[in-house]
């Protein structure tokens, strides 16, 4: 969902200065992090056919002002959850190219001119790629990353070797800490911007946008898609093994489960018992070192965004976390330009950072410092 937000928020953002132009004469999609890239591609196709039949619409000159390509391989090395939302599709019988640089910048060219490209970075992508890009891209302004999961230049898991975990994360530390050389090597007037929901938000929650909220601007067949994120489900069962009180019987292994999604479902809408149950356990997990200890990020979205989303009357929300930090991003620039919206007050700040090189998880992208700002 939150990646179709974000494709919408890029074609229908217009230009600060003539709002009857676009902001962006073309948008290029690269599909990467998933297994089969061409099925995500197709949900995306659809999900635009149908939002450009929706009201309010996106604009009707979309399929003219998009690209579709696919990156060479799957930097993750493994399919993703949300790929499940798209196991019923059928087999897409169309091409899905590859994102070489060359052809990234040829897509480029079509623009006419000298475009001024802004590139934002909502899923992992190889570092390399990434690399390549800059050297072939010309005028690049701006490089956003949604910094977190989408850092990741891998998966470790149970059957790698210690030696392994630790160049996976050192992979991953020289992947942030040489963005901005590598990026203003070729590029001196361009900026790396980092976003992430606890530091670029007060509210821990600012990934997410009420339902109702997006009932109005998505179809329905999106919506309900979105409801059924395993992102809940997956949630609920890790914290459940944490929980010493209200913990849940009977549940699934597997978070794709049709029968606990649509329990899960209900009582994200409704003031029922299960409800009540869920949160219940959701707070005693959170209440567990152990859990803390062994997975602080699973842990902070308990206690931060699942707590409150199962708490009092019900006022579920839906995960637009690509969407707004584009968002975000697109309304600081315009009002570094002078040209910020009647109104529109809470715009942000850049704060310069400084990468952390010590991290060694390699489940985790290493920490940003925030540097003290002198006069």
């Amino acid at each position: 969902m939150d990646d179709k937000g974000a494709v919408a928020v890029t074609l229908l953002k217009r230009d600060a200065q003539d709002v009857t132009k676009p902001q962006y004469d073309r948008v290029i999609m690269v599909f990467t992090a998933a297994a089969d890239r061409v099925k995500i591609a197709q949900g995306m196709e659809d999900y635009l056919e149908r939002a450009a039949r929706h009201s309010p619409a996106l604009p009707s000159d979309w399929r003219s002002r998009t690209t579709w390509l696919q990156a060479e391989s799957n930097v993750l090395g493994e399919a993703v959850p949300h790929e499940g939302w798209y196991r019923h599709l059928p087999k897409p019988t169309w091409n899905l190219p590859i994102a070489t640089a060359d052809r990234v910048a040829a897509s480029v060219a079509k623009a006419g001119g000298e475009p001024s490209v802004d590139i934002f970075q909502i899923a992992p992508y190889e570092d390399r790629a990434v690399w390549e890009l800059f050297n072939k891209i010309p005028n690049i302004n701006i490089y956003h990353l949604f910094y977190g999961y989408n850092s990741r230049q891998g998966v470790a898991n149970d059957r790698w070797t210690a030696a392994e975990k630790k160049a996976l994360s050192k992979r991953q530390v020289e992947f942030h800490a040489t963005l901005q050389r590598r990026l203003q090597t070729k590029h001196p007037r361009a900026r790396l911007i980092f976003t992430q929901n606890p530091i670029s938000f007060d509210d821990p929650r600012a990934g997410s946008q009420d339902l109702n909220w997006c009932r109005r601007y998505f179809p329905e067949t999106d919506i309900m898609m979105a409801l059924r994120d395993p992102f809940w489900t997956k949630l609920i069962l890790k914290a459940n093994t944490y929980a010493d009180r209200a913990r849940l019987r009977g549940v699934p292994h597997n978070e794709y489960d049709d029968a606990f999604m649509t329990r899960v479902v209900n009582a994200r809408q409704q003031d029922n018992s299960e409800r009540k149950h869920i949160a219940t356990m959701l707070r005693s997990a959170a209440t567990s070192n152990t859990f803390k200890t062994q997975w602080p990020r699973s842990h902070y979205r308990v206690t931060n965004i699942g707590i409150p989303e199962f708490s009092g009357k019900p006022s579920p929300t839906l995960e637009l976390g690509d969407g707004n930090h584009i968002a975000a991003v697109l309304e600081y620039l315009d009002s570094e330009a002078g040209h910020s919206r009647a109104g529109s007050s809470a715009v942000g700040k850049l704060l310069p950072a400084m990468c952390d090189t010590t991290e060694g998880n390699p489940d985790l992208p290493p920490t940003f410092v925030k540097l003290k700002l002198t006069p």
